[in-house]
């Protein structure tokens, strides 16, 4: 498949593939759409088989993030940023190889002139975002809580519990999760977070990650370790996914014994039919776009919509009637839940038109001078 049809498939206003001149290193950078306000999307650092890869996950991540922020009227747009570990190329960026790529990503930001905002994400810390801001100042996700939670994971964790309370009010009548069987499968940050604040519903938590030495943080926790293998057909109430996307599969769906799936990782199915086939299985699947959300959302309330803290967590209610509506309409309509919060978002970008609100059209189409990489 070529950049263009990629482009045109995913509707793109542009991306830009750049070999960064202080680290060598490629980065991707997409916008889907400023059309509700400058794109926004964090830096992804990770391992790609190809060039190829990396850039259509890139695409399909910025998709998303446009998505994300329209799902909740957030008045950001879509973007992301990706930086592939190639086969033959460095598989760890540390010390002043990683400050020179940071830099690298930082500077092309800049040359965007605000058109996008790049914020911490997988490979990424706010640490990282710090860095970066000495040189450019669109960026996101530098703030942190007051204990030093940054910014992006306290919103996302805050905003999954929220579309698992409006889950719990859909299939249960309740819209809390006091003694509910939840399983959490990534204990990073987001994961780590959730678990505290699911067992402070009252919650039964079982909890599991690829990397076995984070057992020690899930059982201090209070929450319970089961192993990665097999944790996704473990009979629960809730699934929650919180680590890498693409999980779920058609031949996964058959296996699975939850009640609903609702997390924060991004592109949870391998592909959207999956959806027709947790509904066809009676699974209740909130859209990661909709569950996740928080983090941008909490994250852009502060730093960039100038809020307090408490008025940026408020924001984050809307995260709850977003998932009562997608739930309701797709229980209403017989149809899959992906399809409503699609019809939601969508309706929120027609009615923007083409109308820009931070005033700036990225020129980056097609653009790409990058070197061929082993």
């Amino acid at each position: 498949m070529t950049s263009r049809t990629l482009e045109t498939t995913l509707d793109h206003e542009g991306f830009l593939v750049r070999q960064g001149r202080r680290s060598g290193l490629p980065v991707i950078i997409a916008i889907h759409s400023t059309r509700l306000g400058p794109a926004v999307g964090g830096m992804r650092i990770a391992r790609y088989d190809s060039p190829a890869d990396a850039l259509v996950d890139c695409l399909r991540l910025s998709r998303g993030m446009t998505y994300k922020a329209a799902a909740v009227r957030n008045g950001t747009g879509g973007g992301k940023t990706v930086v592939p570990l190639l086969p033959g190329g460095p598989q760890r960026l540390d010390g002043q190889l990683r400050e020179a790529l940071l830099l690298d990503v930082a500077e092309l930001v800049h040359d965007l002139n605000g058109a996008y905002y790049v914020a911490p994400d997988v490979g990424t810390s706010s640490a990282d975002i710090q860095l970066m801001r000495r040189r450019t100042p669109y960026v996101g996700g530098y703030s942190a809580t007051a204990d030093g939670l940054g910014a992006t994971t306290f919103g996302t964790a805050a905003g999954v519990e929220h579309a698992m309370n409006a889950t719990a009010a859909h299939l249960w009548g309740t819209p809390h999760l006091r003694g509910r069987d939840v399983v959490v499968i990534g204990f990073g940050g987001v994961g780590h977070e959730l678990t505290k604040r699911l067992l402070a519903q009252g919650a039964h938590v079982r909890a599991t990650d690829v990397d076995p030495e984070r057992r020690s943080a899930v059982e201090t926790s209070g929450a319970q370790w089961v192993e990665l293998d097999g944790a996704y057909t473990l009979q629960t109430d809730i699934l929650a996914p919180c680590a890498l996307g693409g999980a779920f599969t058609s031949e996964l769906v058959g296996s699975l014994r939850c009640r609903a799936i609702v997390g924060s990782a991004n592109n949870q199915l391998a592909h959207d039919a999956v959806a027709q086939d947790l509904t066809q299985a009676r699974i209740t699947w909130v859209p990661d776009f909709v569950a996740n959300a928080g983090g941008v959302m909490y994250a852009s309330g502060l730093e960039l919509h100038q809020l307090t803290p408490k008025q940026s967590l408020q924001r984050l209610a809307s995260i709850e009637e977003a998932t009562a509506r997608v739930l309701e309409d797709s229980a209403n309509e017989a149809t899959t839940s992906l399809a409503v919060a699609h019809r939601l978002a969508e309706h929120v970008l027609t009615a923007a038109g083409t109308h820009r609100p931070n005033g700036n059209t990225p020129s980056l189409a097609l653009s790409c001078a990058c070197p061929s990489t082993p």
